[in-house]
């Protein structure tokens, strides 16, 4: 009996000694590498919100002028998309029809030439050095040197020699600016007031000038670098050969969010030829960043000024291509409203 004890005593000792080393053994291997799988998901674009930072957003501007492009007669075109409205021309041109009253087309208001330069807050009259340079308005002179000391841009040196005239008018709540820079010649003083075509200085190419030429800036409302607004839109238009004064077109486009959609290669076509028979083909793009501020009421992307009346097709990609058949009319501004939320 007790040495059949012993035996099974025995066996179990040697099991137990069996089951020990497997589970040691089994504790030892290299654990299988675990895969790992990434899920991404794709949320359709219609149900995607945009951030507050997402785009920009067109601030209306904070004064209220009672110079308000309203709608010209019902028997004028107006809808949703298009509509006609007066100008507001109300300055003259500060360079003489004997010289080159003409803006550099090339460097439009809000321009960066294609992002080799800075965003243009003005529009430019090249013309020798020593060329006249007038007011454009009545007014008083509140600025007539140099910008050495003053900065009157977003650094000093930039303009050169130059001059800033405050105006009023009985149509705007505040008061308004011209300047003129790059001068030679500053032929006016601080608190002298001045007559519309009254000469002011000389054409120059002080401060930052690539070549001799006027820099014309108008400012609304303060005398500040960021409150200028396009010229065009307030110079008064050239006429044609039967005194009927050029238009303007303005458009306003507007992305998926409400915010301002830049646009590149917009092109205006006249489809009336003209005395030569051809059509002529403009091109540019809205202006080019935030800096850039638009007309007081029309908030408009992009402007192109002395077009003679007629009928113009304006095209561009958004969303698709997007064409505009639109009338230019005398003295008039017409206005396109491309608002890709209503798509």
């Amino acid at each position: 009996m007790k040495r059949a004890q012993r035996g099974m005593m025995l066996l179990m000792v040697v099991f137990l000694l069996s089951f020990g080393l497997a589970a040691c053994a089994q504790s030892t291997t290299t654990p299988k590498a675990m895969t790992v799988t990434n899920t991404i998901t794709t949320v359709p674009a219609s149900t995607m919100t945009a951030t507050s930072t997402a785009t920009a957003t067109i601030v209306p501007a904070t004064l209220t002028p009672s110079l308000e492009p309203t709608p010209t007669p019902t028997a004028l075109p107006c809808s949703p998309e298009i509509c006609i409205f007066p100008g507001h021309f109300i300055l003259s041109r500060p360079i003489t029809a004997t010289d080159n009253d003409h803006i550099d087309i090339t460097y439009r208001y809000g321009s960066t030439q294609n992002g080799l330069r800075e965003a243009h807050h003005g529009v430019e009259f090249p013309n020798p050095e020593g060329t006249p340079v007038l007011a454009a308005a009545e007014g008083v002179v509140i600025t007539a040197g140099n910008d050495h000391d003053d900065v009157f841009a977003e650094w000093p040196f930039f303009y050169g020699n130059l001059v800033i005239i405050e105006h009023t008018n009985d149509n705007l709540q505040a008061p308004f600016y011209t300047l003129y820079g790059h001068l030679s010649q500053v032929d006016v003083e601080i608190g002298e007031q001045v007559k519309a075509g009254g000469k002011i200085g000389l054409v120059g190419l002080s401060g930052t000038a690539i070549g001799a030429h006027l820099h014309f800036e108008v400012r609304i409302g303060e005398n500040s670098y960021q409150e200028t607004r396009n010229p065009e839109l307030w110079l008064e238009p050239h006429s044609d050969e039967n005194g009927d004064a050029y238009g303007a077109i303005i458009g306003r486009t507007i992305n998926i969010f409400g915010g301002l959609l830049p646009v590149e290669n917009i092109e205006i076509k006249a489809l009336t030829p003209d005395g030569d028979g051809n059509f002529a083909i403009y091109y540019l793009s809205t202006y080019d960043n935030l800096t850039i501020k638009n007309d007081l009421k029309w908030e408009e992307t992009f402007a192109i000024g002395g077009l003679p009346a007629g009928n113009y097709r304006v095209s561009f990609v958004a969303r698709g291509l997007q064409y505009f058949d639109v009338q230019v009319l005398p003295g008039m501004v017409t206005m396109i409203t491309f608002d890709a939320s209503l798509e």
